[in-house]
């Protein structure tokens, strides 16, 4: 996905290019495998039992702003998702590393809703690392730390580029509806995308949901380049996993190459899903593949040192569009470091990328096993360049692994294969699923100047236990400036979201618009708030000398790892308030109405989701958890509807909220001073019926009285949820995440089971 400036890049100037280019590009346990039955299509419903779920942050940095006093994250920082199977079949994990306009999605599942290579990898036995690189995903991007936005990303180029679509743009250009790389012979081909591509198309807008971000261009607080990051995040990585294969895809293809020379030891094997940077000497690529210093024997100084010639290709290669590549003059050096990892290179007949033996050729000649995979040579056809997301994507990752049961596993024979950890209670991560899987909701359509955009999109990640204990959903919908991680846990141990599929419930995570993998921008969601800092939370863990227990599992200030990765999550929000609540009203009502009957659970900042879409959709809200939720004093700034920014449905109808009296409450008890209305009291007849608990911590410094009160008197089923009524101490605002979280959960749980009946 390449940006204007890249408008005349050809299928041979990509593979020159390498990942400097960053808008470039896309972006278990069972036994039951496709090798053993031959069957992909029974695979694909194959139950899953996961051992462990989770995810962490590496290259976690803190930077002080100009002007600051209070550190934030620097914008370094890699999220990495990871699944352990039951019982692990192989001795190295694989980490899946997306291209350039992309995120881990791409691995995740398919633009049709399939299950994705991550799973399959799952399936396999393999433990499974899904990364979002810095700037991208729920790495989160913000002007001040990467430098100004890059243009978000079109319908337009990602359907050029990806989709059938490509076949209708002028010869060697990027221009025509599909905005692709031109209408190469190859683009005819295309038959496996799993829809038409055109604009419009649902299959391309959840393509396009997941695409944006960038590492940026040098005007932020980031001074070193993308692939100085990558290389130190892949080492830190490998520290903290262990050894590893690495699968690349587009512009992130040589991003195992950086690894493999920083930690040699622990790269196990890469494969390359049809990578940029694939022509030695070309472009950047000083030092071979990449363009950074790569150890060669007899060793060099400079790579000027090093003597190259052109090689022509064959007649049958020159016809696919290959054009000359480079190699050493003999005697050739060595790769020092990279002599002991097997390499694979794939690629697929329809894409506009081409095949790539220069690449191999250059591997072997220094002395690394290095083979192509031409999906046509395995009779595989019709794929394009985000093979792993078309029709037939479990039938191409099939000479993948086989490729790497040959050359990786078997030569890992004899190596111990560690299996998960043992974890305490409340702390296991382990669940059986019937099916995970993620889509989009919001896929509204905005014309820009350089073409159509999506605005204002919602992720929902889903993951539906093999036994279902409840008649409904739940829905965990994170804080003002989280993600949804805020569910998942922290340092490795379960969090709320386990605990609900443990539970039995079929469970919907939220990243809200703008929020962790729907990537934020200007031209979507309107201007950003500042870099969020750690004096911005570290309120709400320290460990005060007063506090009768201590909740949070670090220290809670600045210094703690824990801390750490909190921080690294936390998103910048919209500015426009307003817009927000209304794109939550939506977009939830589009998301009940998809999954259906629900309970809804809320946080923070985030509390207002629940009214809103309770408001839109209240046959299908059963419950409303409301965790600490903002707006909790009614009709004071923000919610001047009673609850939130935008308008609720009253009786007797409101056409402006001034038309409902007031009356002043005195603070008592230890709650503020608050408002209710004046008589005659104006009721929510779409939340009545609907169970609410407003659950408030003991140290938190909230309270739910005004609230519930509010609702009481508008004639809602409204329930004070404190915890320290029900003997639960010392907790703060994240609770979800505090050490007694278990605890916090199966009270909550016991209120759901209890007022929530089918």
């Amino acid at each position: 996905m390449a940006s204007k400036k890249d408008s005349s890049l050809t299928r041979r100037d990509f593979m020159a290019t390498t990942a400097a280019l960053p808008a470039l590009g896309a972006l278990a346990g069972t036994g039951l495998t496709a090798a053993t039955t031959g069957n992909f299509s029974a695979v694909a419903k194959a139950p899953l039992d996961i051992a462990e779920w989770s995810f962490f942050w590496v290259g976690v940095e803190r930077a002080t702003l100009p002007g600051g006093t209070s550190p934030v994250v620097n914008g370094k920082q890699m999220y990495v998702e990871y699944q352990v199977p039951s019982k692990v079949k192989h001795t190295y994990p694989i980490v899946l590393i997306h291209g350039g306009g992309g995120q881990g999605l791409d691995w995740m599942g398919t633009p049709d809703g399939r299950r994705g290579w991550s799973t399959y990898f799952l399936l396999e036995g393999y433990r499974v690392y899904v990364v979002d690189r810095p700037g991208h995903g729920r790495s989160p991007y913000h002007p001040d730390l990467h430098g100004p936005f890059p243009q978000a990303q079109t319908l337009e180029s990602i359907s050029g580029l990806f989709t059938p679509q490509r076949a209708n743009a002028p010869a060697g250009g990027r221009g025509g509806r599909g905005g692709g790389f031109g209408n190469s012979a190859n683009a005819k081909l295309h038959t496996q995308w799993p829809g038409t591509g055109e604009v419009g198309s649902p299959e391309l807008a959840q393509l396009v949901a997941s695409q944006g971000g960038s590492f940026g261009n040098g005007q932020g607080i980031i001074k070193e380049s993308q692939v100085v990051v990558w290389q130190k995040n892949a080492a830190e990585l490998l520290d903290k996993i262990g050894p590893a294969i690495f699968m690349t895809h587009s512009a992130g293809g040589p991003f195992g190459f950086y690894a493999l020379e920083a930690r040699p030891k622990l790269v196990k094997g890469i494969v390359v899903i049809e990578g940029a940077g694939g022509s030695a000497f070309a472009g950047p690529n000083r030092w071979g593949l990449i363009s950074l210093p790569v150890e060669y024997e007899p060793a060099v100084k400079d790579p000027s040192e090093i003597k190259t010639r052109q090689v022509m290709p064959s007649e049958a290669d020159a016809k696919l569009g290959i054009g000359p590549y480079n190699i050493q003059e003999e005697p050739a050096r060595k790769l020092k470091n990279w002599r002991e990892c097997p390499i694979a290179i794939v690629t697929a007949e329809a894409s506009f990328v081409a095949p790539n033996p220069g690449a191999v050729a250059y591997l072997k000649q220094a002395g690394v096993f290095a083979e192509e995979i031409r999906l046509v040579d395995h009779g595989i056809h019709g794929n394009g360049h985000l093979m792993m997301g078309e029709k037939n994507n479990r039938e191409v990752l099939q000479p993948v692994l086989d490729w790497l049961n040959k050359n990786v596993t078997q030569k890992a024979k004899g190596v111990a294969v560690a299996q998960s950890r043992a974890a305490k209670a409340g702390d296991s991560t382990a669940m059986k699923l019937a099916d995970q899987g993620f889509f989009w909701v919001g896929l509204e359509q905005k014309k820009v100047s350089y073409g159509n955009i999506l605005v204002g999109t919602m992720y929902v990640q889903y993951l539906k236990p093999q036994q279902v204990k409840h008649p409904y959903n739940v829905v965990l919908v994170h804080g003002g400036a989280g993600q949804g991680t805020h569910y998942m846990g922290i340092g490795g141990k379960a969090g709320w979201a386990h605990y609900f599929v443990q539970a039995g419930f079929n469970t919907y995570i939220v990243d809200r618009p703008g929020h962790g993998r729907p990537v934020y921008h200007p031209d979507s969601l309107g201007p950003i708030g500042p870099v969020f800092t750690y004096a911005s939370v570290t309120g709400d863990f320290m460990r005060g000398a007063q506090e009768p227990n201590k909740r949070w599992p670090g220290t809670g200030d600045v210094g703690d790892p824990l801390i750490d990765q909190f921080q690294a999550g936390q998103n910048s929000t919209p500015t426009d308030n307003v817009l927000a609540h209304k794109l939550w009203a939506s977009r939830g009502a589009e998301l009940l109405d998809k999954i259906g009957p629900s309970i809804v659970m809320v946080h923070s900042a985030g509390g207002p989701f629940g009214w809103l879409v309770a408001n839109e959709r209240p046959k299908l809200v059963k419950a409303i958890v409301n965790v600490e939720g903002a707006g909790a004093n009614p009709f004071a700034q923000g919610s001047p509807w009673g609850l939130t920014d935008v308008p609720l449905v009253y009786d007797p109808p409101v056409s402006d909220p001034k038309e409902i009296a007031t009356r002043d409450i005195p603070a008592a008890e230890g709650a503020p001073a608050y408002k209710l209305q004046a008589d005659p009291v104006h009721k929510l007849p779409r939340l009545q019926g609907v169970p609410i608990a407003y659950v408030t911590a003991e140290r938190s410094g909230r309270n739910g009285a005004p609230v519930t009160a509010f609702l009481k008197q508008a004639g809602c089923d409204a329930d004070d949820f404190r915890l320290k009524d029900k003997a639960i101490l010392g907790n703060g605002h994240f609770m979800m995440l505090e050490t007694n979280r278990k605890q916090v959960f199966d009270a909550i749980n016991g209120w759901i089971q209890q007022k929530v009946k089918a």
